[in-house]
């Protein structure tokens, strides 16, 4: 397999426009935002957003506590906590949904934000070969609603057969008659042709349309699907294959997550507490292996809380798995490795791993036949402008409501696909666009492309009128796995993939995008004289185009996950090796533990997962009731342990407590959803990579020390916050450390005024500013200085034609909530590689 080099000159020079375009993208955002609050209130949703619940008027212990607050554990505590006499606390690791999360044009931005766990699998040598470091980016949902925040909104069940499959595999219960009821009582169907349909229902809460913008280029390409033929159905219906305007689960054009749809109806129940920032760190398992509670941490403070019924695990198809080995469930030699002891041996927990994989670069030029100046398709710089506001804030309509990654979709057949059994092997994502039309800034960074295949695919035809139908392998062969990569709940498991590891996989995806360059051929689109990008991806530059070894070379290069981790806690009878769950979703070994997500799906269903996923959650909570009912709970929660619960309770003639709502802060609120934004802006573009990489690196996984252990409190009150203001970047260079929290540099002798020390240099210096952050403002004889004046790494902060300033204090800064519910800024402070928290 052919290799390239990852750094170019090309690629630095792309790398570089797209830098200087980051601080105009945050400003449009920003404005965005702005327009939001003032014209917008539909969406800010104010009045019915969750509330977090103060952590110390947390119960001490609860009927069911659910860990996790996605697509599944939001359905799950609005249907469990419609019993009145249930107290469920739901957990959730994030924060609540961002405003912006609602804009369907604004799904890529959300990925790498801050609501992003920014999951990166292993390095390969199969796949993602021309993403960074070799290693593929699987963005998870850390947040209110999961990932149905950020994921790209689309609603596939699947096919008939997916379900009936599970059932014979012993799975009782699962088969597609029996799914089919709990698919439709979540949903309200808002598509016109389908309300009266058998297989649809309305007066859910989760809301089904089509997206409310189409752009032209996608009209087109439906038809060239008939002239194919096949037909436009809906896939969701009796028959999956054919082509289709995609299902989404928005309401009104605007994002419907499952926060929105499931959470926010549910939240001021009085039995129902949902704690955000909270990371559960273990389930607590006692000697007659029973799970009877949770310890998490939530702004630095830690918590015990038991369940007299239920703990349920829905963090997801990685972090349940790593949550169940960190508790001691899972493969017994490697928890042994890791010092944690094996209460229950289950060799599938973390197996059995399987996703959608998809071939990008799949991209297509035409010509616009347009002669007025608008766009046939997506183009950024016509979409985020004035107008595109205006249309979106004001006028409720435009590309803003748009999602350009899958406007239509089908759901093909390959030569290894006999079609008479209406069961595809690949879906095409048909998309309005290609990454050349928005400049690098969303698929690119979302993807995690490398620069140098990016400049070389892209940048030549950079806003030319382009289009992609991305091929994407419905049912992988290939099996994955992950592991916990040491015993810190707060480490990331090692993901390995295992992509294309099953020979025939790569050959069905080769398969999918010949019936793509099919598609292009038809008539629709050889009118608009639609082609392939006549630019290669560097790393197969020696095949014969669309040849075999092009194709496999192409998918191994630009391999993309489309998001649908499932499998690593599969659902399986008794006898069946691999199974961590059986069909009620129990987890074998363990009483009173259930996983319910994706994790428990024991084949990938042939499509999207969220709307199987929520399905999923919908059962499971009838299974729930069912089990509990008229049972009377063993008490786990003795009087003395419990006297926090009793004395909460609130009675049913008490008034809901008044919460006072301050304007949001829409700087803030914007600017904190991109932290590594500022990373990008403040390095320098033309430093030396081999210099980058000589720079000592300070380990985030150093536990956190409390302060008073280490730093006198006298030091410590002497750290004062002082907000600055943003000034120009030009005379500033800044070098930031690459991970995810940022170390901040600070002068040991406060943040300088420039003009008043160097007054020769004038006004335009003004002061240091950091546009996401407040600095401490350190005195010059604080001790702060002589405390950290041996820290590494030494000094990167510089300024032009001055003199390095020296001895700095390293920290770094988190958001956090405070009780009340206003914004706090905790930092921490590093001496000698070790982290010290700093007690304001």
């Amino acid at each position: 397999m052919s290799t390239h080099d990852p750094t170019t000159l090309r690629g630095l020079l792309s790398n570089t426009r797209i830098t200087f375009s980051l601080l105009p993208g945050l400003g449009i955002m920003i404005i965005l935002r702005m327009a939001i609050h003032l014209y917008r209130p539909d969406i800010e949703d104010a009045e019915n957003r969750v509330r977090d619940h103060p952590f110390e008027q947390l119960y001490d212990c609860y009927d069911i506590i659910i860990v996790g607050a996605g697509s599944a554990g939001a359905v799950l505590a609005n249907r469990l906590s419609e019993n009145p006499d249930w107290k469920v606390l739901l957990l959730e690791a994030g924060q609540d949904e961002n405003v912006l999360s609602e804009v369907p044009v604004l799904f890529p931005v959300l990925q790498t934000s801050s609501v992003d766990w920014q999951f990166l699998t292993e390095p390969s040598d199969g796949y993602c070969l021309s993403m960074v470091e070799r290693k593929c980016r699987w963005p998870r949902g850390k947040v209110l609603g999961g990932s149905s925040v950020l994921n790209a909104m689309l609603y596939i069940r699947g096919n008939k057969r997916d379900y009936d499959n599970w059932e014979s595999m012993g799975n009782v219960g699962w088969g597609y008659e029996s799914v089919l009821p709990y698919f439709r009582k979540s949903e309200d169907i808002r598509i016109p042709e389908h309300q009266n349909d058998p297989y649809h229902a309305t007066g859910g809460y989760l809301t089904v349309e089509n997206f409310a913008f189409e752009h032209p280029i996608t009209r087109k390409i439906l038809e060239a699907g008939e002239q194919l033929g096949y037909s436009i159905r809906d896939v969701n219906g009796e028959i999956q294959t054919g082509f289709t305007r995609s299902h989404a689960t928005v309401r009104a054009g605007l994002r419907c997550s499952t926060a929105k749809a499931f959470l926010r109806p549910a939240s001021k129940r009085k039995n129902l507490h949902v704690s955000v920032h909270s990371l559960v760190e273990k389930i607590l398992i006692d000697e007659q292996k029973t799970a009877y509670g949770v310890k998490f941490k939530k702004h630095g403070q830690e918590r015990i809380i038991r369940a007299s019924k239920e703990v349920i695990l829905s963090a997801g198809s990685i972090q349940s798995p790593q949550l169940l080995m960190l508790s001691g469930i899972g493969e017994a030699e490697h928890l042994k490795e890791l010092g944690i002891y094996p209460i229950v041996n289950l060799p599938g927990v973390g197996k059995n791993l399987q996703d959608h994989i998809a071939m990008g670069g799949h991209s297509f030029l035409f010509d616009n036949p347009y002669t007025n100046g608008t766009e046939y398709c997506f183009n950024i710089n016509s979409v985020i402008s004035i107008g595109g506001l205006v249309d979106f804030s004001v006028n409720k309509n435009g590309p803003l409501y748009s999602m350009m990654e899958a406007e239509a979709m089908a759901f093909v057949n390959t030569k290894y696909q006999d079609p008479s059994e209406d069961y595809p092997d690949i879906q095409l994502f048909i998309a309005p666009t290609a990454d050349n039309m928005d400049g690098g800034l969303f698929g690119k960074r979302a993807n995690g492309l490398d620069d140098a295949t990016y400049a070389e695919l892209y940048e030549e035809i950079l806003y030319d009128s382009s289009f992609s139908i991305v091929p994407l392998l419905l049912r992988p062969k290939s099996r994955g796995y992950l592991k916990l990569r040491d015993a810190n709940p707060y480490s990331p498991p090692l993901i390995y993939p295992n992509y294309f590891s099953n020979p025939d996989d790569i050959k069905v995806m080769a398969e999918g995008a010949r019936i793509a360059q099919e598609l292009v051929n038809q008539p629709a689109l050889r009118e608009l004289n639609a082609r392939p990008n006549p630019r290669r991806n560097p790393g197969c530059t020696a095949y014969e185009l669309m040849s075999d070894e092009h194709l496999e070379c192409q998918a191994r290069h630009h391999t993309l996950t489309i998001y649908h981790p499932v499998g690593t806690c599969a659902m399986g009878p008794a006898d069946d090796p691999g199974a961590v769950v059986d069909p009620r979703l129990k987890v074998y070994g363990i009483k009173n533990l259930r996983v319910v997500d994706g994790s428990v799906i024991p084949i990938i269903t042939n499509g999207n997962t969220n709307a199987p996923i929520i399905m999923i959650a919908e059962k499971a909570s009838d299974m729930i009731k069912e089990d509990w009912y008229e049972v009377i709970t063993e008490e786990l929660c003795p009087v003395e342990v419990d006297n926090t619960y009793r004395q909460s309770k609130v009675t049913e003639d008490e008034e809901p407590t008044k919460i006072q709502l301050n304007p949001p802060n829409l700087f803030n609120e914007t600017a904190c959803l991109f932290p590594l934004l500022d990373e990008k802006l403040a390095s320098n573009p033309f430093q030396n990579k081999k210099d980058k990489k000589s720079e000592p690196k300070k380990d985030n996984k150093q536990d956190i020390v409390p302060s008073s252990e280490n730093i006198p409190k006298q030091i410590l009150k002497s750290v004062a916050r002082k907000p600055h203001l943003h000034s120009s970047y030009n005379h500033l260079q800044r070098k930031f450390n690459s991970r995810p929290q940022n170390p901040l540099r600070i002068y040991p002798y406060g943040p300088p005024n420039i003009q008043n020390q160097y007054p020769n240099y004038g006004s335009n210096y003004g002061q240091i500013h950091n546009p996401f952050y407040q600095y401490p403002k350190l005195g010059r004889r604080n001790p702060l200085k002589n405390i950290f004046a041996n820290l590494q790494p030494k000094p990167l902060v510089y300024y032009n034609n001055m003199d390095t300033i020296k001895d700095p204090v390293y920290y770094e800064t988190s958001e956090g909530i405070t009780p009340e519910g206003k914004m706090k800024c905790k930092i921490w402070l590093y001496n000698n590689g070790k982290k010290y928290e700093v007690v304001l």
